[in-house]
């Protein structure tokens, strides 16, 4: 699983790794709706002649995804902070972090094409609003040292790898 590529990476390169892979995330899914609202044929936002299943549907989705995004995010977390190595810690919150922003980004996907499908304004608000949360998502290194309940060690040599990030 670990190839000799990993012995070289420093606390930075994972926090960089993770801030580049959030802004991808980030961007995609903003592109996306941005490309979606600009080609649709504007929108609705009466719901009284819509009787779809995706009124119920895309919300639920939505307040799902954020409640287990974060259920998950913290067990895989409550798991990562018994490891003693600070690599196999980053390693793991690096995989957690992409799997929290994936259950938001899927949500926030289906609702921007549901929008699509109905150019209801609704849709649209869930779909800012899930990319809002992203937004606040973004990885920094004070977010990862009190996640990953660092030792004052690692504190230590977590910040000194990563003066000025």
């Amino acid at each position: 699983m670990f190839n000799s590529k990993d012995k070289k990476l420093t606390p930075s390169t994972y926090l960089n790794t993770l801030k580049f892979i959030h802004s991808a995330m980030l961007m995609g899914i903003l592109l996306f709706t941005i490309y979606i609202y600009i080609t649709g044929k504007g929108f609705m936002v009466d719901f009284s002649e819509d009787h779809n299943v995706f009124v119920y549907l895309v919300p639920t989705l939505a307040i799902l995804s954020y409640f287990i995004s974060n259920y998950v995010f913290g067990k895989q977390l409550k798991d990562l902070t018994k490891l003693n190595s600070l690599k196999s810690k980053l390693i793991l919150y690096l995989q957690a972090c992409v799997v929290r922003f994936s259950f938001i980004e899927g949500a926030a996907i289906l609702a921007t094409i549901v929008f699509r499908l109905n150019n209801h304004i609704f849709y649209l608000v869930i779909s800012l609003l899930l990319i809002l949360y992203l937004v606040k998502l973004r990885p920094t290194k004070k977010k990862i040292m009190i996640d990953l309940e660092l030792s004052l060690e690692e504190q230590q040599f977590f910040i000194k790898e990563n003066k000025g990030k």
